[in-house]
């Protein structure tokens, strides 16, 4: 008896226009000393905390009022190897979601929301939400994680916001606000 044919899940769709969010309504604090060997420049959210440093995340963010908890904002870095796309920008975005899209299928990432081409303020970057269990003393929390993703130089960064399920709306634009105000120094 011949075995059934492989299946592949399907492709996650990604969207052919690129969602605009205006950042003027944002508020940031002060800017941290820069990070990642001097090549990104964060600022704090307004109404959040810098964590302390943890070589795992370039920066974390904690809400003033979650007492360390939920919601939180971590930001981390790797070196791209995602369709051999160095820099960002808008005429590449749509690309950008697209690998970003394959490489969460191969990875076999469950998405919530599949990737969404995005500039935020004038910052490109991929935004995508999945799930993801935290552990927490001998349990486990299931948390939605929105992760918007930019790249600069080669470096894919990551700025992912940790949220309890359905609270996404309140925090999400605390992560807008970093990855709009973004820096890199090399471009100053």
């Amino acid at each position: 008896m011949a075995s059934p044919p492989e299946s592949k899940p399907a492709e996650l769709p990604v969207a052919t226009e690129i969602k605009r969010v205006d950042a003027s309504g944002f508020t940031l604090g002060e800017y941290l000393p820069p990070l990642d060997a001097g090549k990104i420049e964060i600022a704090v959210p307004d109404g959040w905390k810098p964590l302390p440093r943890d070589s795992k995340y370039v920066v974390r963010f904690a809400n003033v009022n979650s007492g360390g908890g939920l919601p939180r904002i971590e930001v981390i870095v790797e070196e791209s190897s995602l369709g051999g796309i160095a820099d960002l920008t808008e005429d590449n975005v749509i690309d950008f979601a697209s690998a970003v899209g394959k490489h969460l299928q191969e990875s076999g990432t469950a998405v919530i929301e599949p990737p969404l081409p995005m500039v935020i303020g004038s910052v490109p970057c991929a935004r995508y939400v999945s799930h993801l269990k935290l552990k927490i003393g001998e349990g486990t929390l299931l948390v939605e994680r929105q992760t918007l993703a930019l790249l600069h130089g080669g470096r894919l960064y990551q700025i992912n916001l940790l949220v309890e399920v359905d609270q996404l709306v309140e925090s999400r634009d605390a992560a807008y606000a970093i990855c709009a105000g973004i820096r890199f120094p090399d471009e100053q």
